[in-house]
Order: C-alpha cells, then structure tokens, then sequence
C-alpha cells in the first residue's frame, strides 16, 4: 500500500473516532441521572418479651356483703333486736408489674403477659341501734363486716390488632387470683354492765377469671404506652363469727358475712421492649 493509501485509511479511522465520541457525547447528553434513594428505618414490629409497671383505679362491680345468723332459732323472736344496716363499697388504688411476649404475624398479634399487683379495695356492711329491753335495761348493738382485696395478679393471653404500625388494639383474657379478707364483729352492751361479742376472721387466696381489652401506642422502638380496662372475678368468699366467751346459749349464736369478689381495674401501664 502505497502513501496515498496509508492516507485514505486514516482519515477514514479520524471520521470513525470523531462520529463515535459524537454519540457517546449525545447518550451522555440525553441520559436522566437519579440519586440514590435514602435509608429507610426498618419497620417497627411488636415481636418479643416486654417488661413494665402500670397504675390504675379499681372498683367493686355490684354486690355488697351479705349477712345472716341462725339466732333466730335459738333466740324467741320478742327477745330479737333488729338492726338497720347501710352497705358502702370503697374505690381504691391499683399498681404492679407486668412481663409478657407478643409475636406478631402480619397485622395480627399473639401474646401472654403476667402481672402482680396491689390493690385497695374494701366493701362494709355497717350498722347500730339502741332498743329498750324489758325490765327498764336498754342495750346497745353494733355490727361491722368487712371484705377486702389487698392484691391480685393475672396470667392472660393477649389477642390485637395492628390498624398502623405503632398501634395495637387488643382483647385479654385468663386466670386471675388474688388474697381476700373476710371480717365479722358484732357486739352488745348493756345498761347492767354486761357485754357480749362475736369475732369472725378469714383470709385466703381465690382463684377466678379475668377479661378486658385495651390500646398500646409504641412511641418509639423500645418504649409503649397502654390504657387497658380488667374485669376480675375472684368468687365468693366469706367467714363465720362465733362468741367471745362461755354463756353455753351465746356461744350456739353465729354471725355469717359473705361477698362475691367481683371487681373493674382501669390503668395505664408503661412498658419497655427488649
């Protein structure tokens, strides 16, 4: 190949570069560049164990505390003195701890929580009366009788839903169990001097249910808030008195108080996510 071709072939390889760095420069031109999308924090999930404290209100749920004796088979009815009573169930305090693990599938949650509490919750039944008896003596009767829930505790399992991520609305159910006190003190007292007086007094643990329902807001991914509603049933329990002393007619007399133990919890509980 002589000069002259040497020639006609490179000008023709220049024109190829200069069209293919023309087009190259034309994509380049043409492209749409995008930034990368940002770092999205990955979404909250209500899996795993949790332990907190709530602190709340409770409140007797109907019922009052039911009285009766056999005095009047023994006693003539002439000689039987009736006493009015008024019944008054006192509200009272709620606070304890809880640990549970929930296990969440889609928006649906499942779980099992255990709390133990304190509580003040009291019911009486009160009552007294002056009567004349005869021969001029006039007598003085007093009756109290208490029942009371010092504590209770729970262990429910936990069913919710989840409407947007941070949110769980749910219903709870289970075992519940709890002490309850039992007291009777009925007393008379004469214008001769002369007194009598019957003392009755249990305490024990009784096992029932419990059912409620309540919403909890995690407010960040450790942190949730709860306001959650319990109704508890603990059963009936109750206590008989019997007489503080030797007359053999008195000591046949006894004095019975029972309650059902049925009551409400509204609290708030705070919790903390492991």
């Amino acid at each position: 190949m002589g000069m002259r071709g040497f020639a006609i072939v490179g000008a023709g390889l220049i024109s190829f570069v200069g069209f293919a760095s023309a087009a190259s420069a034309a994509d380049l031109s043409e492209r749409s560049w995008t930034k990368a999308p940002p770092l999205v924090a990955p979404a909250f999930n209500w899996s795993g164990f949790y332990a907190g404290v709530n602190v709340g209100g409770g409140w007797y749920d109907g019922g009052n505390v039911t009285t009766s004796s056999n005095v009047a088979s023994i006693v003539p009815p002439a000689n039987i003195v009736r006493v009015p009573v008024s019944n008054s169930n006192q509200a009272g305090v709620t606070a304890g701890g809880l640990v549970g693990y929930n296990y969440q599938i889609d928006r649906v949650v499942l779980g099992v929580e255990a709390d133990l509490n304190y509580v003040d919750l009291k019911s009486t039944r009160n009552g007294s009366t002056i009567a004349a008896l005869p021969g001029g003596v006039t007598g003085s009767f007093n009756l109290q009788n208490t029942s009371k829930v010092d504590w209770f505790g729970t262990v429910r399992g936990r069913i919710g839903f989840v409407p947007t991520e941070r949110l769980l609305i749910y219903a709870t159910g289970g075992l519940a169990y709890g002490e309850v006190k039992t007291n009777i003190a009925n007393s008379s007292a004469f214008s001769t001097g002369l007194s009598r007086l019957w003392l009755g007094d249990n305490s024990d643990v009784r096992v029932g249910w419990t059912a409620g329902g309540g919403a909890e807001y995690a407010f960040t991914n450790n942190w949730t808030l709860r306001g959650e509603y319990l109704y508890v049933d603990l059963g009936t329990s109750g206590t008989t008195a019997t007489f503080q002393g030797t007359d053999p007619l008195q000591s046949q007399i006894r004095y019975n108080a029972s309650r059902e133990n049925r009551f409400s919890v509204a609290r708030a509980a705070l919790s903390y996510k492991f």
